[in-house]
């Protein structure tokens, strides 16, 4: 069996953290053959989506060690699964490739069209009962009685990851103006403003799906004394833990809208009982879940995507 990555470049990735990392190797674990490509390597001839892939191998007991063959250029519709990991931001070369994609009938994970029409902060709003008070807006007036109506408030961008351009804001911040002008480009970029979450200071919760089932496990990203962001990227730690009640609870109600888009691989962010975000593209966090628990989510990964793949059930 054969997998395409379509990744960011290698140099960038910490191997040590990076998700698609970690499942490129559990892949080969299970006898897969893994190959990785960009989408600046996408061609379209003959009726075909091709793209110029290297094969990327891990030496054994060798840790993050690993090999790139030659270029090769491949039909995708001979690999059996094509993985989508691009980061965000969902930029228009991103809009491009969903549109190929579906359009030569690839059944990638996530689902093309999913990724296209699901951000990650807007699909929060599908969940009433779970999401803060929250409004999305382009207007100063309307961020300034929202934040004098709740004291304290988080503003972020829609496009954004890692916690970039995300900024606390309270009923006395006198930068209220010059972080609207910059977030929105003088109200033309529309934001989401949410109700700070008390919650948030003893930690951002990772929840993780595969295969529509919640881990029993999940990662706690607790902020550093000089950050009020959860995220790993911008300094905050970590701890892993066993899944609550409640996490269950909000499972319950995450979970049919997984099954609905076909998002068979999915994080939802919760702080406290809140939902923040939903994130879909590239979700994160798999090694410090496996390095901490008894839990393997690769091998879940790929144990049920090869059993949808034989019996011919996969929904993406």
């Amino acid at each position: 069996m054969k997998a395409a990555f379509i990744i960011n470049d290698f140099e960038t990735m910490n191997l040590e953290k990076d998700t698609s990392i970690f499942l490129i190797k559990e892949a080969q674990k299970n006898n897969i053959d893994t190959y990785a490509f960009d989408t600046s390597d996408i061609l379209v001839e003959d009726s075909k989506i091709k793209a110029t892939v290297n094969e990327v191998s891990f030496k054994a007991n060798s840790g993050y060690e690993y090999n790139l063959s030659a270029k090769t250029v491949f039909n995708l519709k001979d690999f059996d699964f094509v993985i989508n990991r691009l980061n965000p931001p969902f930029n228009k070369e991103y809009l491009y490739l969903t549109n190929l994609l579906e359009t030569f009938g690839i059944e990638a994970v996530n689902p093309p069209k999913a990724l296209r029409e699901l951000n990650e902060k807007l699909s929060i709003l599908n969940f009433p009962d779970l999401a803060p008070k929250t409004i999305v807006t382009t207007s100063l007036s309307e961020i300034r009685n929202f934040v004098k109506k709740n004291e304290r408030a988080v503003l972020k961008p829609l496009d954004g990851m890692g916690g970039k351009s995300i900024f606390y804001l309270s009923s006395e911040d006198k930068n209220l103006n010059v972080i609207w002008e910059n977030v929105t480009k003088n109200g033309k970029n529309q934001v989401m403003v949410q109700e700070f979450v008390k919650a948030a200071q003893e930690g951002d919760n990772r929840l993780v799906f595969i295969n529509y089932k919640l881990l029993p496990f999940k990662l706690i990203r607790i902020p550093s004394a000089e950050d009020f962001r959860g995220n790993l990227a911008v300094g905050a730690t970590s701890k892993v833990c066993r899944i609550s009640k409640n996490d269950e609870k909000a499972a319950q109600q995450i979970i049919p809208f997984l099954k609905q888009h076909g998002v068979y691989f999915a994080g939802a962010d919760m702080l406290g009982d809140y939902i923040s975000e939903l994130n879909i593209t590239s979700p994160t966090c798999l090694q410090e879940i496996y390095n901490y628990s008894e839990c393997n989510p690769g091998d879940i990964f790929w144990k049920d995507l090869i059993k949808l793949n034989k019996s011919g059930n996969r929904s993406s």
